[in-house]
């Protein structure tokens, strides 16, 4: 038996996702497939547009055979802390053959020259990257440069400029470091590119389809009928939408402006706050309006709005440096929530890690008394993240939500 693993966000489920999942089955000859999703924060460093509930019933229904949840920690960390914790957890399950991403170049001797360099961190790239770090370039910048300088390959640069090449390659990464057995796969990403919103293209990216749901919400049926999504997307979303809005990080403005009213916990205390970040945070914080707004505020030519988006939610989500180092240096163990699964993904049951069933989690009943204290204290982190969300959702929907630890594990 074959078993293959994804890690996503699916926000939303769309076209190409769809073809990822058939073409991972084709290529591999995969009889399931388990997804480590994202919560209710994605790496982007923003909420995701519909809860981690809707996403999980659209996945099920398009291929996937399990759907569990990457912590909030690793869902919201960097590309890094992203890929290191979902595959530290896949290792875990001790049944994973493949691990399969999307790519924008298949260049497999490029690659395997690449992650023993950005892995290992040889003395010779260190030198480049910092004198590129010095000149002012930002953090991806400058390791493109160190890379191109160390292989002489020009090539280095447009892989690393490619955002689905930058995951693949923090995938692999994670797999060479931990030494798991797990095999990676690369499948090409077809139609639009990862940050484009043209939606005249076959595979409308998720960024497209989460501009068009943005903008016209007061016919959703109409919007979701001309996105490039599956259709059982497509009934799924529409049922959400009619009770519940599309977030967006605007919403979570009133709990930052809260926060940044606190000066008395240190900036740097939060994941990924480096001193300069909290002086120019510091410097505006009495100008802040929205967070998309601040985000502008804050914006500088050595820092992605990206890694803006995630330092400020770590703020919102209460983030503390010392938790997530606490986590990574237990390998990033702990806990996995299952979000939902098929009732044919019976063997993939029986093939998980016997010693890790305990931390496998779907109901929050079982979670007193079977976690470890670092597992505890990150279910934690997850649970109030889901909570906030929540709020949120009944705060612009004005409709009654039960509270998350109530929410059951989807059986389809």
């Amino acid at each position: 038996m074959m078993i293959a693993a994804v890690i996503a966000e699916y926000n939303p489920f769309h076209n190409g996702h769809a073809y990822q999942l058939k073409e991972i089955r084709r290529q591999t000859g995969a009889d399931l497939i388990l997804v480590m999703m994202s919560g209710d924060f994605v790496q982007r460093g923003a909420p995701s547009c519909v809860d981690k509930y809707a996403r999980c019933r659209m996945a099920l229904a398009a291929g996937a055979d399990m759907v569990c949840e990457l912590p909030v920690y690793g869902a919201i960390g960097s590309a890094e802390i992203f890929a290191e914790s979902a595959v530290s957890l896949l290792n875990r399950l001790g049944c994973i053959d493949y691990l399969c991403f999307g790519a924008e170049t298949i260049a497999p001797s490029l690659f395997d020259a690449i992650i023993p360099i950005l892995s290992d961190e040889p003395d010779e790239y260190k030198a480049f990257l910092q004198a590129g770090l010095k000149t002012g370039m930002n953090f991806p910048a400058a390791r493109s440069r160190a890379l191109c300088s160390i292989l002489g390959d020009a090539q280095c640069s447009d892989i690393l400029n490619q955002p689905n090449n930058i995951l693949a390659i923090e995938y692999m990464k994670a797999l060479y470091k931990s030494g798991s057995t797990i095999r990676p796969f690369p499948i090409r990403r077809s139609g639009a590119g990862y940050h484009s919103t043209d939606t005249d293209v076959g595979f409308c990216s998720a960024t497209a389809i989460r501009r068009q749901l943005s903008k016209n919400l007061f016919s959703p049926e109409v919007v979701i009928r001309a996105l490039d999504i599956p259709d059982t997307s497509k009934a799924i979303l529409q049922d959400y939408l009619a009770d519940y809005p599309v977030l967006t990080r605007n919403d979570f403005s009133d709990i930052l402006a809260a926060h940044l009213l606190d000066t008395r916990t240190s900036l740097t205390n939060y994941t990924d706050i480096t001193p300069d970040l909290a002086n120019r945070i510091d410097s505006f914080r009495y100008q802040f309006l929205s967070v998309e707004q601040f985000m502008t505020l804050l914006s500088a030519r050595n820092l992605t709005a990206t890694r803006i988006g995630r330092c400020l939610f770590h703020i919102i989500l209460e983030h503390r440096k010392s938790h997530l180092d606490t986590w990574k240096a237990h390998q990033y163990a702990g806990y996995l929530r299952v979000l939902g699964f098929k009732k044919s993904s019976g063997r993939l049951w029986k093939a998980i890690d016997p010693t890790f069933r305990d931390c496998m989690i779907t109901r929050t009943s079982e979670v007193s008394g079977r976690l470890s204290e670092i597992g505890y204290a990150s279910y934690e982190a997850e649970l109030y993240a889901s909570r906030l969300y929540r709020q949120i959702l009944r705060n612009r929907s004005l409709k009654n939500l039960p509270d998350i630890t109530s929410e059951p594990v989807i059986l389809i």
